[in-house]
């Protein structure tokens, strides 16, 4: 006869058989054998029983098993052991094998008042407890057991987890009443791995313990844990975290809703370098949809490898250096940021590419897209722009209208000169739109000979000023209305129509205008250590567009004021360096030789062009001279022209070649 037995109606069968003194051998088949631990399925029990010996020895065989607190199922199981009695106490351990699996020792003691499985497997120990007066409970112990043995129990809280490597000790106790499963837990664990399949979360060698609860109510689940982390590293999207050695401490409550999870508490804390305490909502695609955190870390220095690489390299700061405190407030709700309020106490913020410097940054940013009025105050005691030192400067803020204000214009001492903030608006992302800011600054008598030095530039002799009414920064594009205007050589280059691609990012762009008046040509050439030419130049650069600071493209057209009535005279040596530039020729009245004579000509224009594209320039003069361009025309005796035969030039040589004129050398032709 075959039926559903549960395993303890099984084992109390065979118990019965075993106490009578006929009975020397007993076969049941059963076809399903279940409790919470798992269940038979297709069993044969055979008991040899020596009731005068007091022991007899028991076979049990399977077509499957399923141990449903783990996860686990096989086929084809056989155990075989040597049974004992002692009272109504019965033990049996023997070797148990599965398809394709070696034998590994089972013991199983059983009573009225319950049964106790252990399984070894090389060091890791598999032990299953229920108690008959709690019916829907079992105890699982491991020891140094294969965490990815615990997958199952694991996907009832969290499904998307794959657990790939680690092991771990503890006790979980499990209740399964009809209203739902129940679990608490006290585990140790060592050198775990997990992941999620789309990468967004993962984790490799973390060690600690935890303590939770899961509770599954009405197809809702409740979970609580408390770890605390000693080694190891983890990645959450962009949070990349290589934990230390001295203990980490972390707690979550969470509850599942029809819309995903609910996070009433969460926190963390890394001792000074950083701790963080919040609530929050996810929806089911794992997307936060309400937040409130605040944030405190006394250590920038340490944080900034610990905790921020993973946001700052992506956003072109892989290498910032930070120091300092700084503590912090954030709201969330609908996804959308409610209120921003950051302290901080000697920020100091270094970029080894010389981006900028901020030294002694000190005082607090608060922004609320309702509160109206509140004010901050935000300063440094110095700084640095692209090598340009900046003064100490103190910025009075306001949060009103969803954004933040200047409240009144800041003064910042720069190149000897000063530099005048006027406006600024700032605006987090909001509605789907990037942060966003809007500032007007004002420039006075920066000393262009301070800012040549600091660039690397040519020693240039003037000032620089002008004002930008709005430079307007949104989705990582800087646009700057009005204009710069730069006075020096006695004439002014202006700059207008000036847009940046990030600014601080990878590979930046810039496009702009430039234009050129009543340049002296004279102290001009001296600065570049060109040959001598007295005159004036005017001249513009059209579409000029930069990629990582290199000129990708520009139409630029230069040329000698006509107008002018001063002496109009190029050197013999300019003559060369603008003959060796170009690849010209001479022409007009002198040979090479004859050039050597004279220490300088007249002339009554020069002019070049370039259309820079493709890396190609295609050039221009003043006029054709028949398949070429001419670049000088002279005037009076001795009689001089420099003309171009090459249209198309290649930009890196024509830059090899003026290079290799300011630094007093002889390009070479091929």
């Amino acid at each position: 006869m075959r039926r559903d037995f549960s395993l303890g109606k099984m084992l109390l069968v065979l118990g019965l058989v075993a106490g009578s003194a006929e009975a020397r051998e007993l076969t049941i088949g059963i076809d399903r054998v279940g409790s919470e631990a798992g269940t038979l399925a297709d069993v044969v029990a055979t008991l040899r029983w020596d009731e005068k010996a007091g022991q007899g020895e028991l076979r049990l065989q399977a077509g499957r098993v399923e141990i449903s607190a783990l996860g686990f199922a096989t086929r084809a199981i056989d155990w075989q052991c040597p049974l004992q009695r002692n009272g109504e106490d019965w033990h049996c351990e023997g070797p148990l094998s599965w398809a394709g699996g070696r034998a590994h020792p089972l013991s199983l003691r059983f009573s009225p008042a319950g049964l106790r499985s252990e399984l070894r497997i090389g060091s890791a120990r598999l032990a299953l407890e229920t108690r008959a007066a709690v019916p829907d409970a079992l105890q699982v112990v491991v020891r140094q057991l294969p965490v990815t043995w615990l997958q199952a129990v694991a996907e009832r809280a969290w499904k998307q987890g794959r657990w790939n490597d680690g092991r771990i000790d503890g006790e979980i106790d499990l209740l399964m009443p009809a209203e739902g499963p129940r679990a608490t837990a006290e585990l140790r664990f060592t050198a775990l791995a997990l992941e999620t399949p789309d990468g967004q979360i993962a984790a490799a060698g973390l060690s600690g313990r935890v303590n939770g609860e899961y509770r599954g109510i009405g197809g809702q689940a409740q979970l609580r844990a408390d770890f605390e982390l000693r080694g190891g590293e983890f990645l959450v999207g962009a949070l990349y975290v290589p934990l230390p050695e001295a203990p980490v401490t972390a707690s979550m409550r969470a509850e599942s809703t029809v819309d995903g999870w609910q996070l009433p508490h969460f926190a963390w804390r890394d001792a000074e370098t950083l701790s963080l305490q919040g609530s929050a909502r996810i929806d089911k695609q794992g997307a936060v949809q309400d937040l409130g955190l605040q944030l405190k870390s006394g250590d920038l220095a340490v944080a900034r490898d610990r905790y921020f690489s993973g946001f700052l390299a992506p956003a072109g700061f892989p290498d910032l250096l930070l120091i300092g405190a700084v503590a912090a407030e954030l709201r969330l709700r609908d996804s959308q940021l409610q209120r921003l309020h950051v302290e901080l106490n000697q920020l100091g913020a270094i970029d080894p590419a010389q981006r900028f410097v901020l030294a002694g940054m000190q005082g607090d940013l608060f922004w609320d897209v309702e509160e109206q009025g509140r004010r901050s105050t935000l300063g440094w005691q110095s700084a640095a722009l692209y090598g340009i030192g900046l003064g100490a400067a103190q910025l009075a803020l306001e949060s009103r209208g969803g954004e933040i204000w200047l409240r009144k214009p800041a003064q910042i001492s720069a190149l000897q000169g000063n530099i005048r903030l006027e406006q600024l608006r700032w605006q987090p992302p909001r509605d789907g739109r990037g942060t966003r800011f809007q500032l007007g600054v004002a420039m006075n008598e920066l000393d262009l000979h301070s800012l040549s030095q600091r660039l690397g530039w040519p020693p240039f002799t003037g000032s620089l000023g002008g004002r930008i009414p709005a430079a307007r920064y949104e989705d990582g594009v800087l646009t700057l209305d009005g204009g710069l205007a730069m006075q020096l050589f006695g004439g002014e280059i202006a700059l207008s129509q000036l847009v940046m691609e990030r600014p601080f990012g990878v590979a930046p762009t810039l496009s702009a205008d430039v234009g050129l008046s009543g340049i002296d040509l004279e102290p001009l050439t001296a600065a570049f250590g060109f040959g001598s030419i007295t005159g004036r130049l005017q001249g513009r650069i059209a579409d000029l567009r930069l990629v990582d600071w290199t000129p990708a493209a520009f139409d630029a057209r230069f040329d000698t004021d006509t107008q002018w009535k001063g002496k109009r005279r190029i050197s013999q040596r300019a003559v060369e360096d603008i003959s060796s530039i170009a690849g010209s020729g001479l022409m007009a009245g002198l040979q090479a030789q004859a050039l050597k004579l004279f220490d300088d000509f007249g002339y009554s224009r020069i002019g070049i062009g370039c259309r820079l594209r493709d890396n190609v320039c295609r050039m221009e003069g003043i006029g054709s001279a028949g398949d070429g361009y001419t670049i000088v025309q002279g005037s009076g005796l001795p009689r001089i022209q420099v003309v171009g035969f090459r249209r198309q030039v290649d930009w890196p040589t024509l830059v090899a070649r003026l290079k290799a004129v300011t630094e007093g050398q002889r390009p070479v032709f091929e």
